[in-house]
């Protein structure tokens, strides 16, 4: 909890500027996971500012649990808000290179299409996996599950 702390202090300039709050939802004791923290950072910074960037009012979550992956103890981070959600022909090829969402308006974020394609090479590298859920005007909720011990390159 001390990391996931960590990444929503960096973040909540950002958030207060939109004037969102950042809450998190901890429902289970400190977990430790030996991994590369620089990446899974990395990773969780690119998903909160998506987040922040499709949310126009309410809140995000930021938050984890314990949970079997890959047959073994893992951890599952969570990052949800209560945005824009994304479109079904989005969500099909989000993970894809320079693919971004066609604006509701001129005033929406423009990003290079790259965020996401790296989230995933990262949390892989790190023997992990991400999903989603999204639903348009509702928000969406993405999954970072990881081993709790793993190797990665």
């Amino acid at each position: 909890s001390h990391f996931l702390n960590e990444v929503r202090d960096m973040m909540l300039p950002s958030a207060m500027e939109k004037e969102l709050v950042i809450n998190t939802d901890f429902a289970c004791v400190n977990l430790l996971v030996q991994t590369d923290q620089a990446r899974l950072q990395h990773a969780l910074l690119n998903i909160i500012m998506n987040a922040i960037n499709f949310t126009d009012n309410g809140e995000i979550v930021i938050g984890y649990k314990a949970i079997y992956f890959k047959r073994r103890l893992g951890i599952e981070i969570f990052v949800r808000d209560t945005g824009r959600g994304m479109s079904e022909e989005f969500q099909q090829r989000m993970f894809e290179e320079f693919a971004r969402e066609h604006p509701d308006s001129e005033s929406d974020p423009q990003g290079t299409g790259l965020g996401m394609v790296i989230v995933k090479r990262m949390v892989e590298k790190l023997g992990g996996e991400v999903q989603f859920d999204s639903r348009r005007k509702k928000g969406s909720e993405f999954f970072i599950r990881l081993p709790l011990h793993q190797q990665y390159s």
